[in-house]
Parts: structure tokens; C-alpha cells; sequence
């Protein structure tokens, strides 16, 4: 084995750059952050090529002096922390010393600052792992950072960005979330030489948020549980989109990405709003620094709450009643153990019972307790009833009545309850077991999963609006019709797409859909993946865009919905590329445009949907994964009834 070194810093930088800048956007948000450290009161963002080609952050704080701007560049340098516990009265947004150091060694840096005490500033250039060249020169109070060629010497991470419109959006979003933060301070951003961003200093944070999203009818929610502090501006149910892009999170000031809270402010409106789909707005929450950890994620977008139960409780309180009195909803009912409080006008004054830890009206710090370790109940596994195997019942009994063991499930190792087993049967018991089941399966032929030909089914009948039954040689099929019209959709849909010969339908009249900025954008960004779509879209301001004409074979779906599926998808982070999140989009856009359940269709539209099937390169599934047909043999139906 090679002996055990320490790393040379060069390589150890690279390494924890990879965790701290993901994208530009990640650099343009660690260097706001240090402008609203420094006190700034304005933040002047610009950048080229996506922020890959070049990133400035200008501000007017502080500035730093000639040894503290040299002393920044090196790693776990910060004057925001000095011993463990400062950690838990954290009011800065950076602490880790590490964000700086991590920019300079992937990029080509320099540094400029200039302390208010100073009579020159300093500039400082580092290439890569370089060393760092550092003069003086004239320049006025503050800070400006400048950051070349991203990435310059770390191509794998180069390579695997994404498009010039895609990583400008992220920094816009970067540039966005420090706005809502910090309501008194001016942001500015250009993007390739042109202003796309002005947010001037308001008074409250609500104004800032009625800059960002001046064509939403917000509802202001505001209370107090305890220790915790909610403020939320959020938009009508019908207002919703899928996915949490619209719905900004901050807590304590900081923005971050919860799964938790953005899933309880979508329960709290009940049915009004639509499964995966989430309202747009922005919540902040403030919370002692002592219940909750930011210590979690390198680029500081995590955060865990001491007692996340009980903030969930607490926000579904608050958001729950508040759209139900703003929008004139019924009042969501998250289960039972809400019932009684349904109908008790005053809202409880606390984020949960005192023995769960929160002291009503205390800023006191929440006392943890131990665990206390979790007796389960055991849980009786058995075979299945004797009724529902009519010829195994005596085997069955036999097995059922044999004593019972006490043993650990193999198959969940974080589960220490015990449970109870039913001991295994004899060796001889087993064998007849065994016997009658394979003489079971050599009486009946393998199953068939599709006819050789749906067209040549004989169409019985449509049940339930939903499934159209048809008889074939061997049985009954019974096909859900929006799986099957789905099924076909897609495969027609994204043939067109690889043969770039999609037809499209142009429209009567434009159809307007309103937008986040960032996701207009992205459509200027992938205006030409529309259009291979089928979807001419048009950019019409910051905030909304016009369609034009969309996929002839989607005539059914609205063209608003078709663009937010194509954005939802395009959109995502994380590791898929981008052809699988176009196939996603094709999925989507063919669900939202296929024939629906509870559509009534006629004999002649059932037979042609089935013959449709043999167009295409047929599964037993759609593109989503659910069953297209179920087959029942005439053999199995013939012994149910006694004829075998």
C-alpha cells in the first residue's frame, strides 16, 4: 500500500472547490454574500458567457485592508467565527472560509479592496493554484471581484455545464434570493453588456417581493409560534406550477431548499391545489439560531431544524387558515389529529405542547431530551386466508397452525422491533406444496402479455368512461384508454422529434403564458428545442412569452401547460441529460394532450385507438410506467366458474 501524506494545498483546494462552486452561479452567490457581510448597501452583479466567461461583483461595504484581503485567500480564513459555539448565534451568511479560496483555484481571480481607513486599496490576481500577485493601487471604498475563465483548469466540470441561457438564469436566481433577503439593499445584474436587473432598496419585504413578482396576487401571512416567526406572501391555488421553482424559502435570512416546508405549504391548500403542483411566493422564517444547524451543506442551501415535526405543524397552521380566509377555500384537513382544532377560531398560540420541548411565549432555547426508545408493536405475518386458495386450504391450515417464532426481518435493518414469523413448515409439507403448484403450472399455457394484433381485438364495451374491454383468441383485455392514447402520443411525438419533422398547429390567436424571468430565459436559451417540439414561442417581456403554434397530435392540451411541462423538465438540476429530460418532456406533454378517463368514445374511435396501437413499437406500458391493458385468459375464467 502508498504511505499516508497530507495533500499538497493546490490539490486540496480543487477538491473542496468541487463541492462549493458547482456552476458560476454558485461563485456569484458566495460573492454576494460577502458584499451583504460587508454592510453594503449596494451590489452590482455582471456577467458574460453564463458567468464561465467572466463574473464581477461590485460593492460598497466595508473593503478589507492589504493583510485581511491576503489572508482571504487562504483557506478556513473568515472573520465570522472564532470557536465552535459561535456557530449557534450566527448572524452572517458566510462562515466557512472557505468560498473564496475555492473561486480563485479554478478560476483566473483578482481581488480589489479598499478598507474605509485606507488611503489605496489592494488588488490581488490568482491563477489557479498559482501564487497570488498582490499591488496597491487608487480605488474608492469597497470591494470588487472578478472571476475569469471558470473552471479553466478543471474541464470534466467545464464540460458538464450547461447552456449560456441555462447558467444565466441560475445567477439571475443567485442575484434573486440575496434580493429577498435583504430588502434594503440595491442589486443590479448585467448579462453580456445589457441590464436585465434593477431591484432598488425598499422599506419591507414585502415590496421587494411584489418587485419580483409584480403580477401575482399575494396573500400576507404573518404570525408568531413561540419561538418561530412566519412571514409568507404566497398566490392563488390556480396560480400554481409544478414543481417548487416559484416558491422561494428563506429562514433566518438565508435561502435554502427545504422539501419538508415546500411540501406543507402545498398541503396547507387542501384539494384546491392541484398534486405536484406548488403555489408561488416566497416564506421566510425566523428561528433562534440555537434550533437550527446551517452547518450542514458547503454551499449553505441546507439547513436542519431541531424539531422539523414541529415547524411543519406549525406552518400547515398558519398557511392553512390564512388562504382559507384570503382565497375563500375550505379549510384543508391534514388528518384526524387536526379535526378538533377545525373548528376552534383561535389559533393555538404556540409551535407545539410544552413536553414536546417549546416553552409558548419564551425566546428560551428548546431543551432536547434523551430518546426515548420506541416499543412497536409486533407485527403478525401470515400466509393468506385458506378462502382465497381453495385448493391449498389444507396445506395452508396445516402451515398456519405450526408454532411461531420470534425473529428479526432480514429485510429492514433499521427496524430493531421484533416481529413475529410463522415457523417454516416440514420438509414433506413443503414438497406437496411445492407439487401442487408446478402441476397448477404445467395444466395452464404461459401467459400472454400483448395480441399479435390490437387492431384485430373485438371491442366489447367502454366501463367506467376509462376502460375499453375487447375479446381476443385467448381472453378478455381490458385497456385504459388514456394509457394507450398516451402510449401512442409519445412514440408518434418523439419520432417526430428525432426525424426533426414534427407538425405543429398554428393557433388563431397567440396564446400569452406568464413566467417566472428565469424561465423566460431559459425559452430565449432553448427557443430552437421548442420549435423541434412543435411549440413556437416568442419572447414578449421579462416575465411572459406567446405561442404561437403547438404539436398537431396535442391539439387536446392547453399551450400553457405544454410550455410548463417543457420548462419543468429542462429546468431540472442534477445529473440526467439533457435528451432523457427531452424524452421526460415528451412524456409529459403527451399525458397533458392524450385522451383523458371519463372521455365517452364511440365504437368506431375504440377500434381506431386499437388499431393505432399497432403503429407503433407497442409495450405493456406507457411512458410513465403504468400498465397500458390487463389480460384475463378464457382458462382462468373457465376454471373460476367450475368448467375445468
Amino acid at each position: 500500500m502508498a504511505k499516508v501524506k497530507v495533500l499538497p494545498q493546490a490539490l486540496s483546494s480543487q477538491i473542496a472547490a468541487g463541492e462549493v462552486v458547482e456552476r458560476p452561479a454558485s461563485a456569484a452567490k458566495e460573492l454576494i454574500e460577502n458584499a451583504l457581510d460587508a454592510s453594503a448597501t449596494r451590489c452590482d452583479v455582471s456577467c458574460n458567457g453564463g458567468g464561465t466567461s467572466l463574473l464581477t461583483v461590485r460593492d460598497d461595504g466595508c473593503g478589507m485592508s492589504a493583510e485581511d484581503a491576503a489572508c482571504a485567500l487562504e483557506r478556513h480564513a473568515t472573520s465570522k467565527l472564532t470557536e465552535i459555539s459561535d456557530l449557534n448565534r450566527l448572524t452572517t451568511f458566510g462562515f466557512r472560509g472557505e468560498a473564496l479560496p475555492s473561486i480563485a483555484s479554478v478560476s483566473r481571480f483578482s481581488l480589489h479592496t479598499r478598507a474605509e481607513a485606507s488611503d489605496f486599496g489592494s488588488c490581488i490576481e490568482v491563477e489557479g493554484t498559482k501564487a497570488p500577485i498582490v499591488r496597491h493601487q487608487g480605488m474608492p471604498v469597497g470591494t470588487t471581484v472578478t472571476v475569469r475563465d471558470l473552471f479553466f483548469n478543471v474541464p470534466a466540470r467545464r464540460k458538464f455545464l450547461r447552456s449560456t441561457g441555462t447558467e444565466s438564469a441560475h445567477v439571475t436566481a443567485a442575484l434573486e434570493g440575496a434580493a429577498l433577503s435583504r430588502h434594503d439593499v440595491t442589486f443590479t445584474l448585467e448579462r453580456d453588456g445589457r441590464k436585465v436587473r434593477e431591484l432598488l432598496r425598499v422599506l419591507t419585504r414585502r415590496d421587494r417581493v411584489l418587485q419580483l413578482l409584480p403580477e401575482e396576487s399575494l396573500a400576507a401571512i404573518a404570525a408568531e409560534r413561540g419561538p418561530l416567526r412566519i412571514e409568507a406572501h404566497l398566490s392563488r391555488p390556480e396560480r400554481g406550477r409544478p414543481g417548487t421553482s416559484g416558491l422561494w424559502l428563506l429562514v433566518n435570512g438565508r435561502v435554502v431548499r427545504d422539501r419538508m416546508v415546500t411540501s406543507t405549504v402545498a398541503q396547507a391548500y387542501g384539494a384546491a391545489l392541484s398534486s405536484g403542483n406548488y403555489p408561488r411566493g416566497v416564506v421566510y422564517l425566523e428561528l433562534p439560531s440555537e434550533l437550527v444547524d446551517v452547518n450542514v451543506h458547503p454551499q449553505k442551501t441546507e439547513v436542519r431544524f431541531v424539531d422539523p415535526r414541529a415547524l411543519a405543524d406549525a406552518i400547515y397552521s398558519v398557511v392553512s387558515r390564512a388562504v382559507t380566509t384570503e382565497f375563500g377555500l375550505p379549510l384543508a384537513n391534514r388528518g384526524a389529529r387536526f379535526a378538533q382544532s377545525r373548528n376552534d377560531s383561535t389559533p393555538p398560540l404556540h409551535l407545539l405542547p410544552v413536553e414536546r420541548g417549546f416553552t409558548p411565549g419564551s425566546p428560551q432555547p428548546l431543551v432536547v431530551r434523551e430518546p426515548v426508545a420506541a416499543q412497536a408493536a409486533p407485527v403478525a405475518r401470515a400466509f393468506p386466508a385458506p378462502s382465497t386458495l381453495p385448493e391449498l386450504a389444507a396445506p395452508v391450515a396445516a402451515i398456519a397452525a405450526t408454532p411461531a417464532s420470534t425473529l428479526a426481518d432480514p429485510l429492514d435493518d433499521d427496524d430493531p422491533a421484533p416481529i413475529t414469523m410463522v415457523t417454516p413448515p416440514s420438509d414433506a409439507l413443503l414438497g406437496t406444496v411445492i407439487g401442487q403448484l408446478e402441476a397448477e403450472r404445467e395444466l395452464a399455457p404461459p401467459p400472454k402479455s400483448a395480441p399479435p394484433s390490437w387492431g384485430r381485438l373485438r371491442y366489447l364495451a367502454q366501463v367506467r368512461l376509462t376502460f375499453l374491454v375487447c375479446e381476443g383468441k385467448d381472453g378478455l383485455y381490458v385497456i385504459d384508454q388514456h394509457a394507450a392514447a398516451e402510449r401512442v402520443a409519445y412514440a408518434k411525438l418523439y419520432t417526430q422529434y428525432k426525424s426533426q419533422s414534427m407538425s405543429s398547429q398554428a393557433l388563431l390567436f397567440p396564446a400569452m403564458v406568464e413566467l417566472l424571468p428565469k424561465e423566460v430565459e431559459l425559452v430565449e436559451a432553448q427557443v430552437n428545442t421548442f420549435r423541434a417540439l412543435g411549440l413556437d414561442v416568442r419572447i414578449r417581456g421579462q416575465d411572459r412569452i406567446s405561442v404561437h403554434s403547438t404539436p398537431r397530435l396535442l391539439q387536446r392540451a392547453s399551450p400553457e401547460r405544454l410550455v410548463q411541462d417543457l420548462l419543468s423538465e429542462l429546468g431540472q438540476q442534477g445529473g440526467r441529460g439533457f435528451s432523457s429530460a427531452i424524452e421526460q418532456a415528451i412524456a409529459l406533454m403527451a399525458c397533458h394532450g392524450a385522451l383523458r378517463a371519463g372521455e365517452a368514445l364511440t365504437a368506431q374511435q375504440a377500434q381506431a385507438l386499437l388499431s393505432s396501437l399497432d403503429e407503433i413499437d407497442m409495450t405493456t406500458h406507457c411512458a410513465h410506467g403504468r400498465p397500458v391493458v390487463a389480460v384475463t385468459r378464457f382458462v382462468d375464467l373457465e376454471r373460476q366458474v367450475g368448467r375445468r
